[in-house]
């Protein structure tokens, strides 16, 4: 009740102890990379007192920062670190303490995601989609667009149509059945108004009046729990869903109980009358402009808006997410202190954050649901905070208007209680991940990674509106890509190039299901033609994808375009062809390794090897198909988004299986 009644206080006396400007909350950070000799440099804006800074970095799947790299004077302004390899990402955290100019001394906070030439992100895990039974039919074109969309950008889909009736916990069953069959499972997307969870005894907007249970999709992400209903019985809300009692079906818990394993996001349009449409014309228009971003066909603007009605408010400054957002994703100079719905409705930004006192239909400063219906909202990923709609199950809801316009508008999530962190997405990850991270950072049971990490981090209610596998960069498409055949010929690959002059290459994928985990099975080919001679005889889908070195305020990462597919029944070369060992020596380096690992074959010949990186238990991680020339053929693998561990690099040539054993520092 202390804590409630604090955070009450928070929400309606105004900040007097502080005039800090809300962007001093964050270091705004940036990075320029050199690929020889190999060097990232961070660079901020200074900030307007006078701090230190201390400069922490590690892999992106490590669980601690660890040491500091070093701590700078509050002169500096950068940061080189030359001590990086081409190939690669790092994530790196910038704190700055200090004295300063004003009443309260703060602490601000970067982060940034930052790589060189960082390797393309070939598979993304399965997806379990959950389709509302209603949009089955009504949406049946838009919804197969959508699978063979998140197939293309890397996902194997595990679908299944749900009537939007079934209980929460019958609907997480579905979802831990295939978390247990698919080891591959990394999120969950939620199209419709499949059953909402509530849980908890929370209010993080800080009003009496709003304590209770809040909806809680996080739990579709949790898949050890525990989740109970035996304890909260709260009946005091002024508002009936947020009444909790004992074997409601209402869960109790406020904080998530364990780490969540799956991302979450949920598409809904369920209850929004203001915008004088239905459920299905509404889903069937984002699914259209979905669609139409993942193809490259929208002409939105690298920049952000930030429209602060809240300002530094006694410290937590909510409008610092964007602050400290943004810079990494469209760089400093392309951030704008404007006024939210009239700049969305003149002109495209890829980013906005809106905060300001609210209702469950507005915040003060931005505007309303209504608002939202009579303009464009010409934006991809928008965050609001205010109070109220953060509860974002009921009519009208202000979070997930902005998803209801006719322009672009794609996700949505409540930012500032807690905060969240994107910096990942300026090297190509999704925002889904952004949403796992947020919810996943928490000071009681997993450590807090990411700060300042905000008043209820870890709650329940963290939730992302829209499609969770969107990111920040598409590529336009090849097209018309075939198959010939002939029996034991293997297949022959011909296609079209995309229309983006910046695409370097393409890359060939195999599967032997439409919509299931494709494979690769070429190296990185400039030309439009590529002949797969080696596999296992009978149907075969093949996906086509181009790549290009995209360049952002991160550094440099291979981008990927969404895959087009067609299919053949295929009669490969029989192995027995092959009369010559082609590999006759592996080497691996460094072993052991944290980050990179580099294998050098020694070919007699010209030929393919089929590479794959196994766990000890045999289970397969990784798998490369290379062509060979004679001589040393040298391959990288990014090696550390794997735990510490033994693995083995399993390399078969056609005729022989090699296995090298490395091992995997933290």
């Amino acid at each position: 009740m202390k804590k409630q009644f604090l955070l009450f206080i928070f929400l309606f006396i105004s900040t007097l102890v502080s005039a800090q400007a809300t962007s001093d909350y964050a270091i705004q950070l940036t990075a320029t990379v050199q690929v020889s000799p190999p060097k990232i440099t961070l660079n901020w804006k200074p900030l307007s007192d006078t701090p230190n800074y201390t400069v922490y970095r590690k892999a992106k799947s490590a669980s601690s920062w660890g040491t500091a790299l070093t701590m700078l004077p509050y002169t500096a302004s950068s940061y080189t670190d030359s001590n990086v390899v081409a190939d690669s990402a790092y994530e790196y955290y910038i704190e700055a303490q200090g004295t300063t100019t004003v009443t309260t001394p703060i602490n601000s906070t970067g982060f940034i995601y930052a790589g060189i030439m960082a390797p393309a992100i070939h598979n993304r895990g399965a997806l379990i989609v959950l389709v509302d039974s209603t949009f089955v039919d009504s949406c049946s074109a838009g919804l197969s667009q959508l699978m063979t969309d998140l197939n293309g950008d890397g996902w194997q889909i595990i679908k299944h149509n749900l009537n939007r009736n079934l209980a929460d916990t019958t609907v997480h069953n579905i979802i831990f059945a295939d978390y247990q069959t698919y080891p591959n499972a990394t999120a969950v997307l939620l199209v419709g108004h499949i059953a909402v969870p509530y849980s908890g005894d929370l209010n993080p907007d800080g009003h009496p009046q709003h304590l209770g249970a809040w909806p809680a999709d996080a739990y579709y992400g949790n898949m050890y729990g525990p989740w109970t209903d035996n304890s909260i019985n709260d009946t005091l809300s002024s508002f009936p869903a947020n009444r909790n009692k004992i074997g409601d079906g209402k869960f109790d818990q406020t904080l998530l109980p364990s780490a969540n394993q799956l991302q979450v996001s949920r598409i809904d349009f369920w209850n929004m009358p203001v915008f004088g449409k239905t459920e299905i014309q509404l889903m069937n228009s984002y699914l259209n402009r979905d669609h139409n971003y993942k193809m490259d066909l929208l002409n939105i603007a690298r920049r952000a808006l930030i429209d602060d009605n809240f300002g530094a408010f006694s410290g937590e400054a909510f409008a610092a997410n964007g602050w400290r957002i943004f810079p990494p994703m469209v760089s400093r100079d392309s951030i704008y202190s404007i006024d939210f719905i009239t700049s969305l409705n003149d002109s495209s930004f890829e980013w906005a954050y809106g905060c300001g006192g609210g209702t469950f239909i507005s915040a003060g400063g931005i505007g309303n649901d209504t608002n939202f219906a009579n303009n464009s909202i010409n934006g991809i990923f928008t965050m609001l905070f205010g109070s109220y709609f953060g509860d974002w199950n009921v009519q009208n809801n202000f979070l997930r208007s902005p998803l209801c316009s006719t322009t672009p508008a794609l996700t949505c999530c409540w930012a500032g209680r807690p905060n969240w962190f994107m910096h990942h997405m300026a090297l190509g990850v999704n925002i889904g991940y952004s949403a796992l991270i947020t919810q996943n950072n928490s000071t009681s049971l997993f450590g807090t990674l990411y700060n300042p990490y905000g008043y209820e981090n870890n709650g329940v209610h963290v939730a992302l509106m829209g499609d969770l596998s969107l990111r920040t960069d598409y590529i336009k498409q090849a097209s018309n890509l075939s198959i010939t055949n002939a029996p034991l010929a293997g297949a022959v690959l011909s296609w079209n190039p995309s229309p983006d002059p910046a695409v370097i290459g393409y890359y060939v994928y195999r599967c032997d299901s439409l919509m299931g985990n494709f494979q690769r099975v070429s190296p990185l080919i400039s030309d439009t033609n590529f002949t797969d001679s080696f596999g296992t005889n009978g149907l075969k889908y093949y996906m086509l994808r181009p790549c290009k070195l995209q360049s952002t305020p991160s550094g440099t990462y291979y981008n990927l375009g969404i895959g087009i597919t067609d299919s053949a029944t295929i009669s490969y070369y029989p192995t027995g062809i092959v009369t010559l060992q082609m590999v006759n020596h592996v080497s691996l380096f460094p072993n052991p390794t944290s980050d990179v690992l580099n294998m050098v074959l020694e070919s007699q010949g010209n030929g393919h090897a089929d590479i794959e990186i196994m766990d000890i238990n045999g289970r397969k991680l990784m798998h490369y198909a290379t062509s060979l020339k004679t001589g040393e053929n040298s391959i990288a693998f990014r090696v550390s988004d794997l735990p510490g561990g033994m693995y083995f690099a399993v390399v078969n040539d056609g005729l022989k299986v090699q296995a090298i054993k490395w091992i995997k520092t933290h």
